[in-house]
C-alpha cells in the first residue's frame, strides 16, 4: 500500500510541474532598440563611492509638452559608481543614452527601458 501511495504522490507531481504549453520561457528574445537623449540635470553624493543621477529627458517622450525627470538608480536598480563618472566624465549637463527596447520575438520581459552612461 504504501508502494501505491508513493507511487501516485511521484506520479501527480510530476504532472503538476510540467508546463502545459510546450514553450519555453527566455530567451532567446530580439528586440527593436530605440534611443532618446537624457540630459544629466543633478549628481548627488549618496558616499564616497556610490551617486545618484537624475535625467531630463526629451519634452513629449514620456508626457505630452512637459519634461519628465528620472533617476538612473530607480530605472538601472543600482546607483553611479565613482568610478563611472570619472570614466565617463559625467557633469550637469551631460547627455547620455536612454534606452527603450520593445519585444519583437520570444517570451522575455516586453519592454525594458534603461538609462546608459554613454554618451548619446
Amino acid at each position: 500500500m504504501k508502494k501505491q501511495l508513493l507511487f501516485l504522490f511521484t506520479l501527480s507531481l510530476f504532472f503538476s510541474c510540467r508546463n502545459g504549453s510546450g514553450k519555453i520561457d527566455g530567451g532567446p528574445c530580439s528586440y527593436r532598440e530605440t534611443l532618446y537623449p537624457a540630459k544629466l540635470i543633478r549628481l548627488e553624493t549618496k558616499d564616497s563611492l556610490r551617486y545618484e543621477a537624475y535625467f531630463e529627458l526629451e519634452a513629449g517622450l514620456q508626457s505630452a509638452g512637459k519634461k519628465d525627470t528620472v533617476s538612473y538608480e530607480v530605472l538601472n536598480y543600482r546607483p553611479v559608481t565613482a568610478e563611472e563618472v570619472r570614466k565617463d566624465s559625467l557633469a550637469e549637463g551631460s547627455i547620455c543614452r536612454y534606452v527603450i527596447r520593445d519585444i519583437i520575438s520570444g517570451s522575455c520581459t516586453p519592454r525594458v527601458i534603461q538609462l546608459q552612461l554613454e554618451k548619446y
